[in-house]
């Protein structure tokens, strides 16, 4: 086929119409690597041989697309494109020309070969036209997202940097914007690689004098002009934390003056930054409320004026994180909910629960639990409810000021809103990361309130008389203390159980952000460091470890509270340093511990974003054979045979696949137990073992599918439990216990039974051969992670 239309291209007889229709055919010839050598080559003939513009147009085009496929054709495209650009006065021609760089640019700005930037660089520099200009950046915009253009251009002396210092003052906002865009890339990226910095102060300044060019431009309105503005305002901050108070006093001073969707992206931009540092916004606070409150007299919100209100009141929540509320604040939140739409005032009370103002979701979502419509819906915002509730009893001393009542009442209220969890699963959604979390936070606060009780027994429960003879004959000098020592030893490890699921939860939650990993992690730490205090009190060979750090640099605001309370009792931990040759338990080491308890059980937790929200879905798929004929029944299996079992599977992603992480490989295992010997085996017989054998295979998944083959001997007759899992491992090489997770029964006969069983081993085989041999027929085993 392509050499017939290499022909017809060629051929004197052809007419015009149908060659221009022909060679947008040649950018689909990629299947291999000689094809694609002979349709480049072709092309390549042809634009010398046919200059009018709609043959250059189509020509360059399908080659542009022909590269992009194969990527090895990348950089010779690329100096052709330059060529034309240089060269070629067409109009149409140049605008073909960068779109086809910004094309490449995105495919493979790795693959471009030496100069090709500084070529852009220099025709946007000598060019008259703006458009030229704008195009021109928006291929460096994408250039600059690359580690070889930044590295090669973070010179202050660079082309790159020079054009943008050129124009990121233009009287153009279109091309100021972009130009700052990239100067504030190639920024971001020295503070990422700890490089030297040397264009931040020229990047504030631009980046500050076209928001206030775009702001105070009242004539007309700069919606991308202002998005990129604040984007790279937001990207300096993330790198640069000392930049958040400057960026916020600058915004700050529009917020009252600006409405419609220039307000709401005021108010995102803020919430982004707010989110990076405690106490970022505090200067803020009276225009918060001050705007609050404006809105609230409006008697019809339109849906922009919505949006700010909630917006507004997700940045009152990031203030007052930390802090205590003033009665000024909690009347403007109540008002601000009397007029806005109920799923407005769910995702108030959703922005309260992720900055640990618990108390005011709760009377938010108290309202709302009984005006939805569907009863798993009722479940969702009961569980919430009593999850906050629970949450706002730890901190209220006011009601309660004893510790362990609060921590029993903060227990009960956790176990309603587990119960309500599971009323609120459904088969499409299983909350099983919500039921998992809120049941290991019960989980935690109960080891806290045990952990109470233990210590107040060290007054309650002195050691029995015989605790000395019990010392000395265990060797054990702890033991002269009694009962506390036995129970502080069961405290530690309770708390060692409960950092282990924890982390079992960590490596279910593949498709987690990197804040919400975070928070699990400091919640397992939190586990780990009070296991380490008791040890530290209760152990006689104690040995010291090195607890996880955590840079305040790296996370955000709802992380760094926990890190905080992480670090207080840390350092109450320190006062715990005893003299190993007395090795004694006094009322200084309880204190110490009752103080650790105290500390994190007053840590407001602040609920992750994978909690409400999934931004990345995956999900496995497997398809197992052999198959019973019969759903429930076992497979037949003759003893001392060997059983081939194929998995075959299929990765599913959902809108944005790969936004965290990706899916590099797939760990299938296969293990096989024993159950239940057969009557007929010989029990004089000595078996080695259960019977039982585990086989781990990894696979490289093929466009999102995967198969492995095992081969399982059973030694002995008797029935067997199959059990298939799949794990994930990422591009880090990290492996994930994902799942899914599924089993089948194998019964294996003796020899004596050798004929009844054959025909109903041939059955089997011939009855799931058919059903299991097509890659498509994949029963429902999948799960959602």
């Amino acid at each position: 086929m392509c050499n017939k239309i290499s022909d017809m291209i060629q051929g004197l007889a052809t007419p015009a119409h149908m060659k221009l229709q022909l060679i947008p055919i040649l950018q689909h010839m990629h299947h291999d690597t000689s094809t694609a050598a002979m349709v480049r080559q072709l092309c390549t003939d042809l634009l010398p041989s046919y200059p009018a513009q709609e043959f250059v147009l189509v020509t360059l085009n399908s080659l542009t697309q022909l590269a992009s496929a194969t990527l090895v054709d990348i950089p010779n495209q690329v100096s052709l494109l330059l060529h034309y650009l240089r060269t070629d006065p067409r109009w149409a021609v140049k605008a073909q020309v960068l779109q086809g760089l910004h094309l490449l640019a995105g495919q493979g700005a790795h693959l471009w070969p030496p100069g090709a930037v500084e070529a852009i660089v220099d025709v946007a520099l000598n060019t008259p036209y703006q458009k030229v200009l704008s195009w021109s950046l928006d291929v460096l915009q994408v250039l600059a997202k690359s580690t070889a253009t930044c590295h090669s251009q973070l010179h202050p002396d660079s082309p790159l940097m020079e054009l943008c210092s050129q124009s990121c003052y233009s009287s153009n906002p279109v091309i100021a914007a972009k130009a700052v865009q990239v100067m504030t890339r190639i920024v971001c990226y020295c503070y990422k690689e700890e490089m030297p910095v040397h264009g931040v102060t020229e990047a504030v300044d631009t980046v500050e004098s076209l928001f206030l060019l775009v702001t105070c431009d009242s004539g007309q309105e700069h919606n991308y002009e202002l998005k990129v503005c604040l984007h790279c305002a937001v990207s300096l901050c993330q790198v640069h934390r000392d930049l958040c108070t400057r960026f916020v006093d600058l915004i700050g001073t529009r917020l009252m003056g600006t409405s419609g969707s220039c307000s709401v992206q005021l108010c995102e931009a803020l919430g982004a930054i707010g989110g990076l540092q405690a106490g970022a916004l505090l200067t803020l606070l009276p225009d918060i409320l001050e705007k609050l409150r404006d809105l609230k007299c409006v008697e019809e919100p339109s849906t922009e004026q919505v949006h700010t209100k909630v917006m507004l009141c997700t940045l009152l929540f990031q203030t007052m994180a930390g802090y205590e509320w003033s009665i000024e604040a909690r009347r403007t939140v109540e008002g601000a909910i009397e007029k806005t739409s109920l799923w407005s005032n769910y995702r108030i009370a959703r922005s309260a629960a992720r900055y640990g103002h618990h108390s005011v979701s709760a009377g938010i979502l108290s309202q709302l639990r009984e005006q939805v419509s569907s009863e798993h819906f009722h479940f969702w915002l009961v569980s919430l409810e009593e999850l906050s509730r629970g949450e706002a009893e730890l901190l209220d001393c006011s009601k309660q000021p004893s510790l362990i009542q609060r921590l029993s009442q903060a227990v009960a209220h956790y176990s309603k809103s587990v119960a309500a969890l599971k009323a609120a699963s459904t088969p499409v959604q299983s909350l099983q990361f919500q039921s998992e979390y809120t049941r290991l936070r019960a989980e935690f606060l109960q080891c806290l309130a045990q952990m109470v009780h233990t210590c107040h027994s060290l007054c309650t429960a002195p050691p029995p008389a015989v605790a000395s003879a019990i010392a000395e004959t265990t060797r054990d000098n702890l033991q002269r203390y009694g009962h506390i020592t036995n129970q502080l030893r069961k405290c530690a490890k309770e708390f060692r159980s409960c950092g282990e699921l924890y982390w079992k939860l960590y490596q279910s939650a593949f498709d987690a952000d990197p804040a919400s990993l975070a928070n699990i992690q400091i919640l397992q730490q939190m586990c780990v460091l009070m296991a380490h205090s008791v040890e530290r009190v209760a152990q006689a060979n104690y040995q010291d470890e090195i607890l996880l750090e955590f840079s305040y640099q790296q996370t955000n605001l709802e992380t760094q509270h926990l890190i905080r309370c992480c670090q207080e009792a840390s350092v109450v931990a320190q006062q715990l340093t005893r003299n190993e040759d007395l090795k004694t338990i006094t009322h200084q080491h309880i204190d110490c511990l009752l103080r650790q308890v105290e500390i994190l059980a007053e840590s407001s937790l602040c609920l992750p974003r994978y909690f409400f929200q999934v931004l990345q879905s995956t999900s496995v798929k497997l398809a197992i054979s052999p198959q019973p004929r019969v759903v429930g029944e076992s497979i037949s299996v003759q003893s001392g045979s060997q059983l081939a079992v194929k998995v075959e599977g299929v990765i599913q992603h959902g809108k944005r696949p790969g936004l965290f992480r990706r899916v590099s490989g797939v760990v299938v295992t296969v293990s096989s137990q024993l159950q239940a010997r057969s009557v007929h085996t010989n029990h004089d017989t000595k078996i080695v073992g259960d019977g039982g054998s585990v086989l781990t295979q990894t696979v490289a998944p093929h466009r999102d599918f995967f198969t492995a083959q095992f081969l399982l001997a059973f030694p002995t007759g008797g029935q067997y439990l199959l059990i298939v899992e799949a794990s994930v491992i990422d591009e880090k090489s990290n492996v994930w216990r994902t799942g899914p997770r599924t089993s089948l029964t194998v019964k294996t006969h003796e020899e004596g039974s050798k004929v009844a069983v054959t025909a109903a081993v041939q059955g089997n085989v011939a009855g799931t051969s058919a059903s299991t041999s097509s890659r498509g027929n994949f029963p429902n085993t999948s799960v959602r992670f």
